[in-house]
């Protein structure tokens, strides 16, 4: 009796070994650590979460613009310039532009090179101060709509001019080029006066930036064409300006709504 009872002790302990070797091994099949870098289990799974609601900057980018605004700055022969300008969309591609900047005109370098009245430098042979306000109505034409990306729109533009001169004293010479009198600055627009002249703007550029609302920087070479008439008008002497037009660069700065 005795000798049973031990042997079937001795019979459920070996099942029992058996059993946990057999737990042991199957759980080191399933539970296996993950390398760090290794690709995922075929059993792991990835979850991506997405705002129900699109992102507001989303709908900043994609929401359709039909007018822009800003600022200009622009570079010719006479020097900086500085302006501002509208544009709205008037079909598809083809945006009606209007832009005004002032500028000084001249068609010689000027530097100050005598001395007037034993006092102060002035520039020598120089009778007027010019100023220049064009204001600029232009048709703008996007080109390759099609093949070129969103953010990087080139155009090509032409415009009708009305420009604006404005002629204020700086020497006054006797009849044997003795220099009479020199005029101040603030104090020459007292004996301004104003001429208006039409012309015309051929240009070509690029814009920068979302094509929906949101800023955009746009950088562009302009051609004018400004005929005075006449015998031109002079900033030095015996040198006059018969075409206040030229070659300028500009660099624009605004937003679109």
């Amino acid at each position: 009796m005795g000798t049973s009872n031990i042997h079937l002790r001795e019979t459920w302990r070996q099942r029992i070994l058996l059993l946990l070797f057999g737990m042991v091994v199957l759980s080191s099949g399933v539970c296996r650590g993950q390398v760090t870098g290794a690709d995922l289990p075929a059993t792991d799974t990835t979850i991506i979460f997405r705002p129900v609601r699109p992102l507001l900057e989303d709908v900043t980018n994609h929401a359709v613009a039909y007018n822009n605004a800003g600022m200009s700055l622009l570079f010719s022969s006479s020097g900086w310039a500085v302006g501002g300008y509208y544009g709205t969309e008037i079909g598809t591609g083809v945006t009606l532009n209007v832009d005004l900047f002032i500028t000084g005109r001249r068609n010689t370098d000027e530097f100050e090179n005598a001395i007037f009245n034993n006092s102060f430098l002035v520039v020598s042979e120089k009778v007027n101060r010019l100023l220049m306000i064009p204001l600029t109505a232009s048709i703008q034409y996007r080109l390759f709509r099609e093949s070129l990306q969103e953010t990087f729109r080139p155009y090509f533009s032409i415009g009708a001019v009305a420009a604006t001169i404005i002629r204020t004293p700086y020497l006054d010479y006797g009849n044997y080029g003795e220099v009479l009198r020199f005029y101040e600055y603030f104090e020459s627009f007292g004996y301004a006066t104003t001429y208006v002249r039409p012309g015309a703007m051929l240009g070509f550029g690029a814009v920068f930036g979302p094509v929906g609302k949101g800023n955009q920087v746009g950088v562009g070479l302009r051609y004018y064409t400004i005929p005075f008439g006449g015998d031109g008008l002079e900033s030095i002497r015996f040198n006059p300006i018969k075409d206040f037009g030229g070659l300028i660069i500009s660099m624009t700065i605004g937003s679109a709504w």
